[in-house]
């Protein structure tokens, strides 16, 4: 058979070049593609002139590749770091104007239109227009920074090649402005989707659900004690003292009382009236594609000299943001006379959200108040319903551009409220729906604000700057080389004429609306506490009540991480930087201890072998989730079984998989195990027998069993954590064919898990065992020893796929390696690469 082949080649000629070809086509375009690739690495070394230049700037990057730039002057300094960050996240920042403005679909492809319309409905391109045209801004000379940035943007675009992202897509960047900028700034402090799920759900769940309490679902932290950042900070060694069970185990499930029963059905009738195609605003906003996240979490944890080993006050801050690649933060040094700061920078903004110098060093994560509200609104004619009268609807008018450079024309209502998010959502016909953001009702001059925040002095001129924000909320935390730490909430809190139920409003009759916001001098700070220790994770920030607001309402994250770092405090007087540091890899289940008591107190044995096999490994797990542990592959398998398995018969599917995408679902769940007596743990689909708390469990036992012989190996050796969960930093192209797995980093196994301190979240209600948000950084910054100092940064500064930064951190990263911050000129040396900046 052979020889007939090469007699047929030997014939026809033409077939044997045709064949050669397309056996070394693979190989050819291989090395074309890495070579277009390093054509179009960015140069590190050498100078660059240029006539906006007024001044010397150089820019040493060390041997991770994170720029020290030192600039005799402002102008050169952020001219510098404006093209600095350009050779590394040109297309970042490409994305990140285009997510703020809307105009994904430019680039994408008529896919994008929904998401474009969604984010022109937020009106960030049009408050961000105003506020940088503003005749009177509160620091004229942060405006003339960012200039001078966009200048040294603007200049790699027209002098130096860009990355291949470029090329692939068929595009050619225009010129940055200041518009592109700020929209991507408040694009950044809106975390639309926690807000807008969960109220919308708690809608629909109250009117479907039947002999349920919606409640339930959205217990926030009615009943979580020792939880709350005022009230809760760590002493030493107390622990023992705050771990009192509010939960019984030996109770049953009762059902509701006939009173109880006509009430739930009256409110069933009543919202049932609200919800029609309200599902499709949920099915809408998951499926957004988005190639960028906001901020959705973090922790952060002060030490101040009298806990502190080295003497001096420490800040540990690791803010919480969806993986992906690049990474959220650009690392840089900035210094010119009179300024000097070693910063985490947005990439398209030239002053940092985090930062550090000599004096004093701060950090942020989210707060998490409910700013965000939705409202069923009245309309008609081309007029809205308030209270008594009807008012004329506004208009912001736009249009999309789409890839062929044709447009399509948008326009969004406004109310009193804020804009009509339903309007462009295709085949929506229920009852127009508003969304409220203190942003759009409040000056909030967030560029300004980082400007002055990296000028002040002072924790009383960092709180000042700080307290001018509107939007988002955000935790402070402060340190300095006095020996002062301090926490402040900032952002406004609304208050609403009738209080903040937890579910969408009704627009028409004025009894919902914000009617003021609590005064910035009433937010919660805590300064030098006696105790020594200030401990935030995006837990409730108060259970006392405050002025005009009452308890406040926010999307508060699960308490396990905050109490299981006031739980680690507790255990030890002072506190070592490298002690500081390995407590933000710590991967230990808070809840895990109380969770299995329940479990084991109700289920002694298995029948199977399997679930035994299961009983066995739980009872033997350390409550730490690291990628050889059979215990944290089996325990977060029955957590998950046992939450489905608890609602998914009142819930189905769907709304199932969406309570997933929230918090809720976390503080819910700790509730129902403290619960027996919850109507929810009977199974409304077994007819005529009434399910206990303990029939679930024994039943959740062995489907988790059965779950893990399934996807993970028929053999409980290998029930292990890296065989379940993996890590991945997507890229915005990682989804195209052929090529898109070269830009994507990972999968891989790590340590870390949900609602650890080592918080690598994934998609539990979708069984996506991969880690998509978790530590976006990680640093821990010490007065006592300052140039000792450390970092992590999740997969290196570099977003160009020619430059060899890309990835270079990533190993560090998933083995929860710091390394030291170098920040002094001595530190850093004559560094692995020069690029000076000259006047032309």
């Amino acid at each position: 058979m052979l020889h007939k082949i090469k007699i047929f080649i030997k014939k026809r000629p033409f077939i044997s070049l045709l064949l050669l070809f397309i056996l070394s086509l693979p190989v050819t375009l291989h090395f074309l593609f890495w070579g277009l690739v390093a054509l179009k690495a960015p140069r590190y070394e050498g100078e660059i002139r240029s006539e906006k230049l007024t001044a010397k700037a150089t820019v040493i990057r060390d041997s991770v590749g994170i720029p020290h730039i030192v600039g005799e002057d402002a102008k050169s300094a952020y001219f510098a770091l404006g093209f600095t960050m350009a050779q590394d996240r040109i297309f970042q920042m490409e994305l990140q104007r285009r997510i703020g403005k809307g105009e994904l679909t430019e680039i994408f492809g008529e896919k994008l239109i929904p998401s474009d319309q969604f984010l022109k409905s937020l009106l960030l391109k049009q408050s961000a227009e105003v506020y940088a045209n503003k005749a009177q801004h509160v620091y004229p000379e942060a405006w003339e920074q960012l200039d001078w940035f966009l200048e040294g943007v603007n200049h790699f675009l027209v002098t130096e090649p860009l990355p291949i992202e470029y090329t692939i897509l068929g595009i050619q960047p225009r010129p940055f402005d200041r518009v592109d900028a700020i929209s991507f700034l408040f694009y950044m402090g809106f975390s639309f989707a926690e807000g807008i799920k969960s109220d919308s759900l708690y809608s629909i769940m109250e009117s479907e659900l039947a002999g349920r309490v919606a409640g339930e679902l959205f217990p926030r932290y009615d009943f979580e004690p020792n939880a709350s950042i005022l009230e809760s900070q760590p002493g030493v060694k107390k622990l023992a003292l705050n771990t009192k069970k509010n939960f019984r185990l030996d109770s049953k499930p009762t059902s509701l009382d006939s009173t109880q029963t006509q009430k739930l059905s009256a409110n069933h009738r009543e919202a049932k009236k609200d919800i029609t195609n309200l599902k499709q605003l949920v099915d809408f906003v998951s499926a957004l594609q988005l190639p960028i996240e906001p901020l959705e979490g973090s922790n952060s944890w002060l030490v101040g000299p009298s806990r502190s080993a080295s003497g001096g006050a420490v800040l540990a801050n690791d803010p919480h943001i969806a993986l992906s690649n690049p990474g959220a933060w650009y690392e840089a040094y900035i210094e010119y006379p009179g300024y000097e700061n070693y910063g985490y920078f947005l990439s398209i903004i030239p002053f940092p959200l985090i930062a550090h110098n000599r004096d004093k060093a701060w950090g942020l994560t989210m707060l998490e108040q409910d700013d965000v509200n939705l409202y069923f609104e009245t309309i008609e004619n081309g007029k809205y319903k308030s209270g008594s009268t009807w008012k004329d609807l506004t208009y912001y008018k736009d249009e999309i551009k789409k890839k062929d450079g044709t447009t399509i024309p948008l326009e969004v209502a406004i109310t009193n409220h804020g804009p009509i998010i339903t309007e462009h959502i295709k085949g929506y016909k229920g009852r127009p729906v508003s969304l409220y953001w203190a942003h759009h009702h409040l000056e909030n001059p967030l560029l300004d604000v980082l400007f002055k925040m990296g000028k002040a002095k002072s924790f009383q001129e960092l709180d000042a700057a700080s307290s001018m924000i509107g939007a988002p909320g955000l935790n402070f935390s402060y340190a300095d080389k006095n020996g002062n730490i301090a926490y402040y909430a900032v952002g406004r809190f609304p208050i609403l004429k009738s209080g903040n139920p937890r579910k969408i409003l009704e627009g028409s009759t004025g009894e919902n609306d914000v009617i003021g916001y609590l005064p910035t001098k009433d937010n919660p700070k805590i300064i030098n506490p006696k105790n020594g220790i200030i401990v935030t994770a995006n837990n409730l920030v108060t259970a006392g009540k405050l002025p005009g607001v009452g308890k406040p309402e926010g999307n508060w994250q699960p308490p396990d991480r905050f109490q299981r770092l006031v739980g680690i405090f507790e255990t030890q007087e002072k506190w070592s930087l490298e002690e500081l540091a390995a407590i933000q890899n710590d991967s230990v289940s808070s809840f895990a201890p109380e969770y299995l008591e329940i479990l084991f107190s109700s289920v002694k044995d298995s029948k199977s072998v399997s679930g035994k096999k299961v009983l066995e490994i739980l009872k033997n797990w350390n409550f730490e989730h690291f990628p050889e542990s059979q215990g944290a592959a089996v325990y977060d398998v029955f957590f998950y079984i046992t939450m489905k398995e608890l609602l998914i018969d009142e819930m189905g599917p769907e709304h199932f998989e969406l309570y997933g995408d929230i918090a809720e679902y976390w503080n819910a769940y700790r509730r129902f195990l403290r619960n027996a007596s919850s109507p929810y743990w009977d199974d409304l689909r077994t007819v005529g027998v009434l399910e206990t708390r303990e029939d679930i469990l024994k039943r959740s036992v062995e489907e988790t069993a059965r779950y893990l012989e399934k996807h993970v190996s028929a053999s409980p050796s290998l029930w292990k954590w890296k065989y379940l969960y993996k890590i991945k930093h997507p890229h915005p192209l990682g989804v195209l064919p052929l090529i898109g797995g070269i830009f994507n980093i990972g999968p891989m196994p790590s340590a870390g898990g949900a609602e650890v301190v080592n918080n690598l979240k994934y998609k539990l209600m979708k069984e996506d065992w991969t880690a998509t948000a978790g530590p976006s950084k990680r640093r821990v910054i010490d007065y006592g020893r300052f140039e000792e100092s450390v970092t992590q940064l999740p997969i290196g500064n570099s977003g160009n796929l020619g430059s060899p930064f890309y990835g270079n951190l990533v190993e560090d990263y998933v083995n929860g390696i710091h390394r030291k911050i170098l920040y002094s000129k001595d530190q850093v040396g004559a560094g692995k690469y020069r690029l000076e900046f000259q006047p032309k």
